[in-house]
């Protein structure tokens, strides 16, 4: 689950726009006919709470259930600016960690002490510990943004944005009426090999003034599933030692 986690938050670069959409199909409002990516960009970042509110979030912890088949994975996660985090997780009656404290990447199972992981795998961790979605800052990220028409998701309309870097392609579809995401796929390449994943979101809630999905069901690769927020609070304080893996897993 970290790890289909951290691929997913593979994006970022530099803005282009596209002038204009096609019309979703007939009976699609007008006014949503002509926009470009940083416009819809710009809608989704204010529908989720307003990109001040998103740059202001010092911390995020979430605790949630994962369903796989028969097999339920509890997971906690915890978040930091500026790259800091940590994943607690127990499936099958085993517990482990993953954290990245801000240089090094971790990894600990059961009851063995933790240890730092190989350095590709720990600039891997780095990138996903990033605490901004890449929405904030393309172009800090190395992300390459454009509009790519309108599709239709659950029976209604939703734009296409697609971000790019290097082998990995992400688009997100995004609601015309809430402009809130409604569905991710993602296609590139992870630790040497080819994956494609389907994310779809629903359930959103505010959370601390942050409108957050709580139900997101996946499918790639052979396998799929959903996971359920159990709870979720930004800006509650955490210690950094946390990110060390050397205190109790919870």
């Amino acid at each position: 689950m970290v790890r289909k986690s951290l691929v997913s938050s593979l994006l970022a670069a530099s803005l282009t726009f596209a002038p204009a959409i096609a019309l979703a199909g007939e009976g699609a409002e007008c006014q949503q006919a002509q926009m470009s990516a940083q416009a819809v960009v710009d809608k989704h970042l204010k529908a989720l709470g307003g990109r001040e509110r998103l740059k202001a979030v010092k911390t995020l912890q979430v605790t949630s259930i994962s369903k796989e088949g028969n097999t339920l994975t509890r997971m906690s996660m915890q978040r930091a600016r500026p790259n800091l985090m940590r994943y607690d997780k127990e499936k099958d009656g085993v517990t482990s960690s993953k954290a990245f404290d801000g240089t090094q990447g971790w990894s600990a199972e059961g009851s063995a002490a933790p240890q730092p992981v190989g350095k590709e795998k720990s600039a891997m961790m780095a990138e996903g510990a990033a605490f901004d979605d890449a929405l904030l800052d393309p172009k800090a990220r190395g992300t390459t943004l454009a509009l790519d028409g309108v599709e239709e998701v659950n029976g209604a309309p939703a734009f296409k944005l697609v971000l790019t870097r290097g082998a990995n392609k992400e688009t997100r579809f995004i609601d015309q009426k809430s402009f809130l995401e409604v569905k991710r796929t993602s296609a590139g390449i992870h630790e040497g090999k080819a994956y494609n994943k389907t994310l779809s979101f629903s359930d959103y809630r505010s959370v601390d003034g942050i409108m957050m999905s709580h139900r997101v069901q996946w499918e790639g690769d052979g396998s799929k599933g959903e996971k359920v927020i159990q709870s979720a609070r930004y800006d509650a304080p955490i210690d950094a030692a946390t990110f060390k893996l050397a205190t109790p897993r919870s």
